[in-house]
Order: C-alpha cells, then structure tokens, then sequence
C-alpha cells in the first residue's frame, strides 16, 4: 500500500469513528477517548527523550505515553491521537504486537516513512481535524496563515497539524513545509498547487530555496527556540521547479523546542494552466 492509500485509509477510519461516537463539534478530545475506553494516558520523564510518544500493552490493558520535553499542548494531543490510531487502527495491535505484549516507540508528527506511522499520523490529524467539522471552521477562519492560526486555537491543535490539515482542503495555492537548518524534511501541498501541470515536488532532504526568508531566518537558532515568526515574500518558482513565477507570501515560525521550522506559502492568485503556460495572478 502505498502512503497516500494508507494515509487516506487511516483518515477514513478516524472519520468513522468520529461518526459512530457522535461528536459533532470541535475541539476533539483525545484525552477523553482513551478515559472511555479505560486507556491510561502517562507523560514521560523529561528526560527521555528521542520519541514522542508510546504505547504499551499488557493483556488486554494498553497505556499512552507521550514526550513531555516538548512543552506544546497541540504537539501532545497530536501524540496521544497517534496513539489512539495504533489502537482503533485495523490490524495495528496485532501488527505492532506480535506476541501479545510490548511497547511501541512512536515518532509521530509526519518525519516516518514507516507505513504504520504514517497511517497513525493521518489518523491522528483526522481524528483532531475531521474533515466535514474543520472545513466548517474553515470557511469562516479567513485565507493564509492568519486562518492557520485562528484553525489552530479551534481546535486546540498545533500549528504544523493545523497548517498541513489546511493545505488539505484549501482550495488556493498552499504550500507546507517543515525545515531544520538548509535541510527540507517534508513539504505538503494543497490540490489547487499539486494539480498545476509541470510542477514538481520538494523532495525530503533538498535544499531550501537560497532567494527565500526561511534560510536566513534558520541561521539564527533563536528564531525557532523563542517560536519568533516572519512574513515576507518570495516566488512560487523558487520553491518548486516548473511553477509558474508567482508572488507567494511566506509565513515563517520557529517550532520552539521541535527544533524546526515551519513555512507556508499562500497565494489567491488564479493558477488555471491555459494556452502558452500562462497563469492568471491577479
């Protein structure tokens, strides 16, 4: 299965559940579904760090733990949620496992490529998010970043969780992206820029875009420990090869002790592919 399968399959799952348990207003309490099916939710010592969270089995009893270094309450309710997913996911328990018992370390927040982590990410998001309550929220929230923002309070979530969850549904140009350093580690688009012929990816690992605010707001660690942000502007096509050259803005925060930073590139400029590769950014 590939990982937009297994991310969709996961998000459908928290959404049928969402359904069956009869919430119908954000924000989702993550906290609350495992107090209702007597899951044990635990912090970690601070000091253990290198996940972000686990979840252990002993009989038929299962216990969340989530990191507490991270001082974020949307970062942890993301961490339980990705827990829940390993537990209501279809074949998660037997699967992660095998022998009954154990513990299983987490890295949640979209960096695995492993498929149950990515399936327990998305599940997390939609459980947190669902689709038919968030784009509610959405479509009085505003456009950009400041609707991120606005989304993020809602639903009492964080703003990475939000802003990928935000690109999802957008329908204008959206780009995500999650940085450390020069370093790209992951990037999400919304369908109004995935659909745009010729366009291509930023790829894990790749270099950011030297003509961009986030290099050098990158440079000063500072930035990311404080959670300092910044708006400016730069070109779409200086992101992604083949894009059309658009003024984007770009908003940029530091994740605070995430240790990374978080850009979003917003545009409610028309991109419709028409004769010549002409592209409408009025």
């Amino acid at each position: 299965m590939s990982k937009k399968m297994a991310g969709e399959f996961a998000a459908a799952e928290a959404e049928r559940l969402i359904e069956e348990w009869g919430l119908t207003s954000l924000p989702i309490d993550p906290f609350e579904i495992a107090k209702k099916h007597e899951i044990q939710v635990m912090a970690k010592p601070p000091e253990a760090v290198g996940v972000s969270g686990f979840l252990t089995k002993i009989g038929d009893t299962f216990i969340i733990g989530h990191a507490s270094n991270i001082r974020n309450d949307g970062f942890i309710r993301f961490t339980v949620s990705h827990e829940l997913g390993h537990y209501f996911l279809p074949e998660h328990p037997m699967r992660l496992f095998p022998n009954g018992n154990g513990i299983h370390l987490s890295r949640s927040g979209f960096i695995s490529d492993d498929i149950s982590e990515v399936e327990a990410d998305h599940f997390a998001a939609a459980l947190l998010m669902p689709e038919s309550l968030f784009r509610e929220a959405m479509s009085s929230a505003g456009e950009g970043f400041p609707a991120i923002e606005t989304l993020s309070r809602q639903c009492k979530t964080s703003i990475t969780a939000t802003a990928i969850q935000y690109a999802k549904f957008a329908d204008d140009p959206v780009a995500i992206i999650v940085s450390s350093g020069k370093i790209v580690e992951y990037c999400f688009m919304s369908g109004a820029l995935e659909c745009v012929k010729g366009i291509e990816w930023i790829k894990k690992g790749s270099l950011l875009p030297r003509r961009c605010e986030t290099v050098g707001f990158n440079q000063n660690a500072e930035n990311i420990a404080r959670t300092e942000s910044v708006e400016a502007w730069s070109k779409l096509d200086d992101w992604f090869d083949g894009a059309p050259s658009l003024d984007v803005r770009e908003d940029v925060v530091g994740l605070g002790t995430y240790g990374k930073t978080l850009t979003v590139l917003f545009t409610d400029g028309v991109m419709e592919e028409a004769d010549g590769q002409e592209f409408d950014d009025d």
